[in-house]
Order: structure tokens, then C-alpha cells, then sequence
């Protein structure tokens, strides 16, 4: 009995491996080059106010490599140069959810369907939060404007959680190396946890007990997402592992969004950017937007093609 299901873990495991390693690999040296020589410093003279600034702050944010112990400290750098509380909420979304290295991952595990729509999605959450905050932040709204004297600077690199921190590296291989030490651990725990839970769940637990695409799955799929900490693509195989099980489409686009839009270090950091209130609004925003983006996902991909 034990030496069946380590058989099965083992094979299940392995073949995760073999399909995630080349995009892991592109994708680790496209977030290197980004990392090395995109800066920073150029990139904050467009972002200050207004819708233009969201815009731009959500584009910045989707592209720039790393999880948000990495892009918080910047959001810090973006309020301190004047930016809109708008801009920098939309920057911190944002930054959990997009990177060179998930996109890729996310098209080679679960295709250009989630892949699309997981751009689409990300960006237009980060936009429309931004856009209610602007709204709410024009007039004044107490906890809703830029906190002053916030203590959070560049020392808040160094979190609890370790996921991908660094200052300017020296050389592209030196970025490399780190993306590849810092990230290679998340990417291998994701796998572990899918072969586990696709070795132990029969196949039609998820069909039996929470349904494939009926109104449970979708909140089921959001609560359980949006506590679970992931960090830089350890939610895809995961969500690849629900898919093969009988979840539906929908609900798995709801728990793949609602377990990196929620990531936990940038819910432990943002009240001291974006204020106490603003959090628990962040917070509400992701559960509702989860389930309604899976929603609209369902519709229009009923099934899981790749």
C-alpha cells in the first residue's frame, strides 16, 4: 500500500518536473534580464496622478520580476515621490500576480486560455481598484489618503517571508543565480503539494463533494486561494492538479487569482502603505473580483482544453 502510492508520488511528481523545467528555465532568465537592467528610478517620473499613473503603475508592476517583499519597498519609493495613493494600491496588486516567469509558467501548464485571461483579469482588477481608490481618495475619504511618516523603507526587504528580495544586482549572472536560489524552492514545493494532493484525492472527490462549477466551487475555491500562501508560480501546478481532478474552470481561475491576489507579506505590509482600511478593502475587493472573474471565465472556457 505505502509502496504503490510513493510509486505514484514519485511518477506524478516527476512528470510535473518535466513539464515545468523549460518554462521555469525561460522564465527565470527573462526575469533575470528585467531585473538586471530594467531601473527603476527612470520608471518613477511617469507615475504620480490620475488615471494615466494607474495605468502605468499596473503595466509597471505586471513586468517587473519578483513578489511583493521585492516590489512593496518601491511602492514605499512611489508614495514618497508623490504618487496618488490610487497608483501605489494599484502597483501592489498588481505585482503578485504578474511576472515574465508566472506568464510563462501559466501558458506552459495550463495554456493560453488561463494564460489570456489571467493578463486580462490581473490588469483590469489593478485598474478598477485603482480607479475606486482614486475616487475615494478625492474626497477625502479619513483612511483613505497617503499615511505620513510611514516606517516602512527599503529595510522592509528583509520579511518574514524571504520570497525573492534584492537590491540592484551587479551582474546579470549574479541576478540569475538569485531569481533561480530564491524561486526554485516555491516552484518545487508547488509541485510537491500537486502530486500529493492529485496521489491522494480520488478523482472524483472534487466532483462529489464540492462540484465542478457550481456556486459552492466558486466559494470554496475563494476561501481556501485566498488564505493559502503562494509566491511566484507555486499556485499554477496546484491549480493544474484541481483541474485534472474534475474542478471546473471557473472556480480554478477563482482560486489561482485568489491565492496570489492575496499574497500574505503583501497583506502584512500594506497597512503601513496603504492604511488599515484600504487593506480590508483590498482584501474584500480580491474575494469578490476572484469569483466574478472565475465567473466569466467558466462562460466562456467551459472546459479545460491544454
Amino acid at each position: 500500500m505505502i509502496a504503490e502510492f510513493l510509486i505514484n508520488f514519485a511518477r506524478e511528481f516527476l512528470s510535473l518536473t518535466l513539464i515545468v523545467l523549460p518554462y521555469f528555465a525561460l522564465g527565470v532568465i527573462i526575469g533575470a534580464v528585467l531585473d538586471r537592467f530594467l531601473n527603476p528610478e527612470l520608471t518613477n517620473k511617469y507615475l504620480g496622478k490620475g488615471l494615466r499613473s494607474v495605468v502605468s503603475a499596473s503595466v509597471l508592476g505586471a513586468i517587473l520580476p519578483g513578489c511583493s517583499c521585492a516590489t512593496v519597498p518601491m511602492a514605499e519609493g512611489l508614495k514618497r515621490s508623490g504618487a496618488s495613493l490610487a497608483t501605489v494600491a494599484a502597483f501592489i496588486l498588481v505585482s503578485p500576480l504578474l511576472s515574465p516567469h508566472t506568464l510563462i509558467l501559466n501558458y506552459g501548464l495550463l495554456g493560453w486560455e488561463f494564460t489570456l485571461a489571467r493578463v486580462i483579469f490581473s490588469l483590469g482588477a489593478a485598474i478598477l481598484f485603482g480607479i475606486i481608490v482614486m475616487g475615494l481618495e478625492s474626497r477625502g475619504i479619513d483612511g483613505f489618503t497617503v499615511p505620513r511618516n510611514s516606517e516602512l523603507g527599503r529595510a522592509a526587504c528583509v520579511c518574514e517571508y524571504k520570497c525573492g528580495c534584492d537590491s540592484n544586482p551587479k551582474s546579470f549572472w549574479r541576478s540569475l543565480w538569485k531569481i533561480f536560489r530564491n524561486l526554485g524552492k516555491y516552484f518545487l514545493l508547488g509541485m510537491f503539494l500537486a502530486a500529493l494532493l492529485t496521489t491522494l484525492v480520488p478523482e472524483d472527490a472534487i466532483s462529489r463533494f464540492i462540484g465542478s462549477s457550481g456556486p459552492f466551487a466558486y466559494l470554496a475555491a475563494a476561501v481556501v486561494g485566498i488564505p493559502l500562501y503562494v509566491c511566484e508560480g507555486e499556485e499554477i501546478p496546484i491549480t493544474l492538479s484541481l483541474l485534472r481532478l474534475g474542478l471546473g474552470t471557473g472556480p480554478a481561475m477563482a482560486f489561482l487569482l485568489g491565492s496570489v491576489g492575496t499574497c500574505i507579506p503583501t497583506l502584512a505590509m500594506a497597512p503601513k502603505i496603504l492604511g488599515r482600511r484600504l487593506t480590508i478593502l483590498y482584501l474584500l475587493f480580491w474575494f469578490v473580483f476572484a469569483i466574478t472573474s472565475g465567473i466569466i471565465f467558466q462562460a466562456i472556457f467551459p472546459r479545460f482544453i491544454k
